[in-house]
């Protein structure tokens, strides 16, 4: 399975042609949290919830915050110096069983696991 995080969105909304081929041929799951942050984001910058809504219907999973990605995001976010939300998204994804993480969040590169891959797409990262 392939997670995406938030700067995903942006890039598909930017029509990102890696990005529209990753959105169209893989399984993909998000954290709850990144929910958040793209509600967050279109409030904060007047986008329309619309927008998002149409591809947050194409997911396969949404993966929660439980006590496991508590401990495994607590450990990912002190030994690669990650911020707390970035370390509880990347662990969130990995416990549903993601192999490859997209995102534009050049922090989430700090990160490395032999059970995941991160991928980061081009453009700028979106501002929480």
């Amino acid at each position: 399975m392939t997670g995406i995080d938030t700067g995903f969105f942006f890039a598909l909304r930017e029509g990102d042609p890696r990005a529209i081929q990753i959105f169209q041929e893989a399984r993909l799951a998000i954290s709850v949290l990144t929910l958040f942050e793209l509600r967050r984001i279109a409030l904060r910058r007047g986008f329309e919830w619309e927008e998002f809504k149409e591809p947050l219907t194409r997911l396969g999973v949404i993966a929660e915050i439980s006590p496991e990605v508590a401990d495994r995001a607590a450990f990912a976010s002190y030994s690669a110096g990650l911020p707390a939300v970035d370390a509880l998204i990347i662990a969130s994804l990995q416990v549903v069983g993601c192999d490859k993480i997209y995102s534009r969040d050049p922090h989430f590169a700090k990160y490395r696991s032999k059970d995941v891959e991160i991928i980061l797409l081009n453009g700028p990262s979106a501002a929480v």
